[in-house]
């Protein structure tokens, strides 16, 4: 059947109100074409985006050295409508190493907690939390494209790109405006924005060496503006990274490239292109229990006996991406401006894992009741046989879409509409198989077929048209309503359903009016104040469908209702910002039953409420001094109980110092007050490596890092900012459990534990010509 026919039909069945939605999509395509006209105004837009920090005088402070505003590590920019930190490039590559992820970056601002137990970026992060929103409850976008995976809306920290690639990092913790679109605007976002091309033709080869046999090497090349096409400009990065990894047999291997190139046309229109491309191998750590810490040590995870389901390499991922688009921005002149983005990206993950890879226990003693034997029997040929048993996956998808912009300015202000559409093709299995005889089908016990855990084909599309009018009626003051339609359909087709192993086919649409009110108004050029009210949106995870019971399912998309107020300062010598915040989580969605026959159902909601704040002070002398932090409070309504995985606290203190080519800093991250729904947990309190207390909650930790380089300017006129760095990550060397990640078949909780003290060295020689 036509996918677009099968699109346009599902439409017409929705409720009446999708008309205003068609309204706002024709006025954003058809204005776009009628309106065409030369201008002599130069292109310099992103609709949609939060990219600068104030007026012209504040955009300076923010690039002059020694400036609070340009030495923050998280930054509130000026014109926020609802709490916003941004991660500047001068951080990323100051303060962080190379191999760290787009999650370490957020977890400079406010409220956000991440962990990477296998070292830094070295396996796929959990997390990051937003203000106790988990993965899959907020959206992730990549130059103002949404992506994620289809099923739980989550992401891959270690694919797509490296920290290399990334510019800038801005943490929306906030629904946005009508204007921010994504499928989980639900919890906030966190926009990543990629490497513009230098101004000046430079080849810079760099590399980096560390802990864990950590290796990383690339090149980047910038052609500089092209005089003869027009200041036409590209950028390309190849990159390499191979490391062993923090944890016994965890290693990662993963090879990026990313092209960008700026085109203007004439003197109005750029179009950009870009496209990456990332190839990566690692062997993941599913956590490990307190007996086997305390009798291997906390950095156990995989082994490298091919009897045991634990063998690195039983419990591997093989994941290529890729992620292209085109845009095209333009100034039609008469205050008429364009921004329109077609794209396409995916994401093909092959991998093995053991049936239950950590469960066995200790050398020596008893199996644990209900654990998986490392041996098992099967009847490849009707002769039964031993092998590992373990799992053979598969999950691809690709999305393709576009998102469309304009806006006319006017005197009072001015309007904005557009649309943002997404179609993913989503194919996912699971078998079971012996891994040590060739990855073959783990026969049943009776040898009449393999056990196939799931086959499904899921397409998933998404709709959302907007209008938005920010009005400003007097000098300082701009209000700001807008009107978001969010439609979303789900359509599953499973020769064998997870969970049920039956054929199943599924299709449901959700849809939701979501309007936001901002208001904000500039105190003076360097004082600025804001509040918000909004709604957020997130369609039911897949997961909901896998049921017997699945022809009952009548859930409403969660969604939550924002109330937020804050300000932000930036002056020569202080920069600073805070906010206060309550969101209530409605349709909080549970299940009756169990396995098959679960009943899903919307019971209460949640409320997370808390206080957020950011300060940095630059002395003459090129000292910075900065702390932020968040408290958060999480529970139910129902129950009262507080929801796991949300940090009550996140802290992020310390000192920076740049001056005459040297910079250094020293910054302790805080985490704290994490509640674990996991029963038992505080058996683990007498263990050696710590971190649990009675009662189910984590005791707070802190992780201290250090960073320390020098700039070599202008040793000659090819040589000109030569740069060495040295990292210390955790220098206390903090080694306690920060994360239950589940239990293992037997019960047997497994943990993630700090990694311990880790130092990298890098360089980069940038040759101008």
């Amino acid at each position: 059947m036509n996918s677009a026919n099968t699109f346009r039909r599902a439409l017409r069945r929705a409720s009446s109100h999708r008309a205003l939605a068609f309204a706002l999509a024709g006025l954003a395509l058809a204005t776009a074409t009628a309106h065409a006209q030369t201008s002599t105004a130069p292109v310099n837009l992103d609709l949609g985006a939060v990219l600068a920090t104030g007026t012209a005088d504040t955009a300076l402070l923010a690039s002059t050295p020694g400036t609070a505003p340009n030495e923050a590590p998280s930054l509130t920019p000026l014109h926020s409508t609802q709490p916003t930190s941004v991660v500047s490039k001068k951080t990323i590559e100051n303060q962080l190493i190379g191999t760290q992820s787009f999650a370490d970056i957020a977890k400079l601002t406010p409220s956000v907690s991440a962990i990477s137990p296998n070292g830094p970026g070295l396996q796929e992060a959990n997390g990051p939390t937003i203000r106790g929103f988990s993965d899959g409850q907020y959206n992730v976008t990549f130059d103002g494209i949404p992506f994620g995976d289809s099923n739980d809306f989550t992401h891959h920290s270690t694919s797509f790109f490296t920290a290399s690639q990334i510019g800038q990092t801005i943490v929306d913790r906030g629904p946005g405006t009508a204007e921010t679109v994504g499928d989980a605007t639900f919890g906030g976002t966190i926009s990543l924005r990629t490497i513009d091309p230098a101004a000046t033709r430079t080849f810079t080869p760099y590399g980096e060496w560390g802990s864990y046999d950590t290796n990383l090497g690339g090149i980047r090349y910038d052609t500089g503006s092209i005089q003869s096409a027009n200041g036409t400009a590209a950028v390309v990065d190849a990159e390499h990274i191979q490391s062993n990894g923090g944890l016994t047999f965890t290693g990662q291997e993963r090879t990026n490239f990313f092209g960008k190139i700026v085109i203007p046309v004439g003197d109005n229109t750029t179009v950009t292109l870009m496209t990456d491309y990332q190839k990566l191998y690692q062997n993941f750590a599913t956590g490990t229990t307190s007996d086997q810490i305390g009798y291997y040590g906390p950095s156990y995870s995989n082994s490298s006996d091919p009897t045991q389901q634990n063998y690195y390499k039983y419990n591997a991922d093989h994941i290529v991406t890729d992620m292209n688009y085109i845009d095209v921005q333009s100034n039609f002149g008469d205050g008429w401006l364009y921004d329109g983005k077609i794209y396409t990206y995916g994401y093909y993950h092959h991998g093995l894992n053991g049936a239950d890879a950590n469960g066995q226990g200790l050398p020596g003693q008893p199996l644990p009741a209900g654990a998986v034997p490392n041996l098992v029997a099967y009847t490849p040929t009707g002769a039964a046989v031993t092998g590992v048993p373990g799992q053979q996956m598969k999950m691809d998808y690709r999305s393709v879409g576009t998102i469309q912009r304009l806006q006319k300015d006017f005197d009072w202000g001015d309007i904005k509409t557009g649309l943002w559409f997404d179609h993913q093709v989503n194919t996912r299995f699971q078998q079971e198989v012996i891994l040590n005889s060739g990855n073959v089908p783990n026969y049943l016990a009776n040898g009449t077929a393999p056990t196939i855990d799931r086959l499904q084909y899921n397409q998933l599309y998404t709709f959302q048209p907007y209008g938005q009018v920010d009005y400003k009626p007097i000098d300082g003051l701009t209000l700001t309503a807008g009107l978001k339609y969010a439609f979303f359909k789900r359509a599953l087709k499973a020769p064998f359903n997870q969970t049920t192993q039956s054929p199943q086919g599924f299709e449901h649409n959700y849809d939701k009016m979501l309007p936001s009110f901002e208001a904000k108004y500039d105190v003076n050029p360097n004082l600025s104040v804001y509040g918000q009210a909004a709604e957020g949106f997130l369609a039911p995870n897949l997961n909901t469908f896998y049921t017997n019971q699945i022809t009952f399912n009548s859930v409403k998309p969660e969604n939550t209702v924002n109330l937020q107020a804050g300000f932000a300062y930036q002056g020569p010598h202080l920069a600073m910002g805070g906010d206060i915040y309550h969101i209530h989580f409605q349709n909080y969605i549970n299940h009756t039953g169990s396995g098959t026959n679960k009943i899903f159902y919307n019971q209460g909601g949640v409320i997370y409420r808390g206080i957020e704040g950011d300060t940095t002070y630059s002395f003459d002398n090129g000292l910075s001094l900065f702390v932020n932090a968040g408290y958060n409070q999480a529970y139910q309504t129902s129950t009262n109980l507080n929801i796991t995985q949300a940090p009550q606290f996140t802290s992020n203190f310390g000192a920076i110092y740049d001056k005459n080519g040297i910079y250094a800093s020293v910054m302790d991250q805080w985490t704290g007050g994490e509640y674990s729904g996991t029963t038992g947990i505080g058996a683990y309190a007498n263990s050696p490596a710590g971190g649990k207390s009675p009662g189910g909650w984590y005791n707070p930790y802190n992780v201290v890092n250090l960073a320390a380089g020098y700039t070599f300017n202008h040793l000659s006129p090819n040589l000109s900012q030569i740069k060495v760095k040295l990292n210390v990550n955790n220098i206390t060397n903090q080694k306690q459990a920060i994360f239950d990640n589940g239990t293992d078949a037997a019960g047997q909780t497994w943990y993630y534990v700090l990694g311990g003290t880790s130092a990298f060295v890098s360089l980069s020689v940038p040759i101008n010509f």
